[in-house]
């Protein structure tokens, strides 16, 4: 009888041990489960609140932080400057990153960009403890601007030598562009290590050695193929670079470009002399990719997140232009409304102050 009741005092025993860590187990799932679940929230917090304010500008400014600035101050300069929808938002968004103090400077900064990727720039600005960044989109003179910002370069003395140095024995540079167009687009978009000793020349060679490097045989016999010239690989490159910062649109915008001269829709004599910009590898790769397809026609989609619509249908890109158009005339009068009842209320603060 003794054994049968140690039996059962160890079975009780067992079952609520069991019962206890089930308890355990179910609240270390749950703390879990909800630390997971505050990190998605976050993450997908982040994510909306670091879309890019206008994905369709693709315009860079320059935009001065300047010495004592606090996060508040150049959050509310970002968004009257129209680099960023919501000063709140954006200072917010930092916070989440630990992040209240940026490099004092000029910054080349676009509406097209990412909140993340603007408070990045002003952190580190482009230059690292070893060279420097250039992001695809700038024009030489942005490059100059940039890199004489932080000190690689005197501007003037970079941009001399970009208009008047001979670069022609370099074969995608060629000899029929002179002048302060002959380097536009080769001014290659990528990370760079330099030596502390480089001067303007040297950076500018190092960056068009950089293009060359990229733009390998297989490139060039791609091009062959189109019966492009590099430099008229770069002109159409640098034109999907203006229209999107979505990759994956860009062999579709490369697909109505090519198909509309093709069809005789436009002459390759309407397509720039003179990139419009250093183009990103995506942008290059699509030029000489386009996908295949009867696109003739792209057009911004009503719905303002800065992707496209694409059509062979002229009728139909004609409604499709005219909804963009309406979408957008009535996001820039929200817009309005808002920035005057914001003005309207700091008005009315400062009043109230005043008294």
């Amino acid at each position: 009888m003794e054994d049968q009741n140690n039996i059962s005092e160890y079975a009780e025993d067992s079952v609520a041990s069991g019962k206890k860590s089930y308890k355990r187990f179910r609240i270390v799932l749950g703390v879990i489960t909800a630390v997971i679940a505050v990190s998605l929230i976050m993450v997908f917090g982040v994510n909306v609140m670091a879309r890019p304010y206008d994905r369709t500008c693709h315009t860079y400014s320059e935009f001065t932080v300047n010495n004592g600035d606090k996060l508040s101050d150049t959050a509310e300069k970002l968004e009257e400057a129209g680099i960023i929808g919501s000063a709140s938002t954006f200072e917010l968004l930092n916070k989440m990153m630990f992040t209240d103090k940026f490099k004092p400077g000029s910054y080349l900064l676009s509406p097209s960009m990412d909140a993340v990727s603007i408070s990045h720039t002003m952190i580190n600005g482009l230059t690292t403890s070893e060279g420097f960044t250039i992001p695809p989109g700038y024009t030489v003179e942005q490059v100059a601007a940039a890199l004489a910002r932080d000190g690689f370069v005197d501007e003037k003395e970079f941009l001399r030598i970009a208009k008047s140095f001979d670069f022609s024995e370099i074969d995608f540079i060629g000899k029929d562009i002179k002048g302060e167009d002959q380097l536009e687009g080769f001014m290659f978009p990528d990370s760079y290590t330099i030596d502390s000793n480089a001067d303007e020349i040297m950076i500018i060679v190092t960056m068009l050695n950089q293009f060359g490097n990229f733009f390998n045989d297989d490139y060039r016999a791609r091009a062959d193929e189109l019966g492009l010239s590099v430099r008229q690989v770069v002109c159409i490159a640098s034109m999907i670079e203006k229209e999107t910062s979505i990759d994956k649109e860009k062999a579709d915008i490369s697909s109505v470009i090519h198909n509309r001269v093709n069809m005789g829709l436009i002459d390759e004599d309407e397509l720039p002399d003179v990139p419009l910009c250093s183009p990103g590898q995506e942008s290059i790769i699509a030029a000489l990719y386009p996908n295949e397809n009867e696109y003739t026609y792209y057009v911004l989609d009503s719905s303002l997140d800065g992707s496209h619509r694409f059509t062979d249908d002229e009728d139909e890109y004609k409604e499709w232009q005219q909804e963009y158009e309406d979408a957008a005339s009535e996001r820039d009068e929200t817009r309005e409304a808002q920035v005057a009842s914001e003005a309207a209320e700091k008005a009315e603060e400062a009043r109230e102050e005043a008294e």
